[in-house]
């Protein structure tokens, strides 16, 4: 049998066209938090929105942003063949997962999906990357929440659709304790192979106090 490559990311493959935007402030002067997907970092970022015009690659929410733009609890060999809006006859291959075999398809060129291979390979599948995943700490899991002052004060969140630590505004009270004060704090706490919560709290004698203090979610 044969099977996909997994070869590196030389070419980014978003899931909607309005994702490939470029960052767009607009022309007035108002400072709005809103989010962007970024097309060279593959994810959601922050940006301040002047109030008007602007494009489509204007989220609300940060949730709204990875709902548009990326795929969740899935990995790409799930997806469909896309050929993409371009007129290209590039030969490329994709995992079929009903079949559970490589096939040939042609590219456009631009835009489709991270179901596309360059190449056929006999060692590697898209089944490697269903590996087992870690779950860090519920609190890691919770959604971002800016709370309920008037204040822009810069914290890290942990993202469980990139699995990543990410920076936002919090307003200074309130939220949850998804709310990281240093995003070194944020890694320990909810990423795999930074530190377990075990290795932590042991290696650093963190007391109840200090532990309170590297996930603050106060004023």
């Amino acid at each position: 049998a044969e099977f996909c490559e997994l070869c590196p990311k030389s070419e980014l493959h978003i899931f909607h066209h309005s994702c490939a935007l470029k960052k767009d402030e607009g022309p007035c002067k108002a400072i709005k938090d809103r989010f962007y997907f970024d097309i060279d970092t593959g994810r959601c970022e922050l940006f301040e929105y002047g109030g008007c015009q602007g494009n489509a690659n204007n989220f609300e929410t940060l949730q709204v942003c990875e709902e548009m733009c990326l795929v969740k609890g899935k990995s790409p060999c799930h997806l469909e063949d896309e050929p993409g809006p371009c007129r290209g006859l590039v030969p490329r291959y994709y995992f079929d997962y009903k079949s559970q075999e490589c096939k040939r398809f042609f590219y456009g060129g631009c835009f489709g999906n991270a179901n596309n291979f360059k190449t056929i390979k006999e060692f590697k599948s898209c089944s490697l990357l269903h590996s087992p995943r870690f779950n860090p700490p519920e609190f890691c899991l919770s959604p971002v929440d800016r709370g309920d002052c008037d204040g822009s004060v810069r914290r890290y969140i942990y993202n469980p659709r990139t699995e990543r630590c990410q920076m936002f505004r919090y307003s200074g009270c309130g939220g949850n304790k998804n709310n990281f004060v240093h995003k070194r704090h944020c890694m320990k706490m909810c990423m795999k192979g930074v530190f377990s919560r075990k290795e932590n709290l042991k290696s650093h004698h963190m007391t109840p106090l200090t532990l309170f203090m590297a996930v603050i979610n106060i004023c």
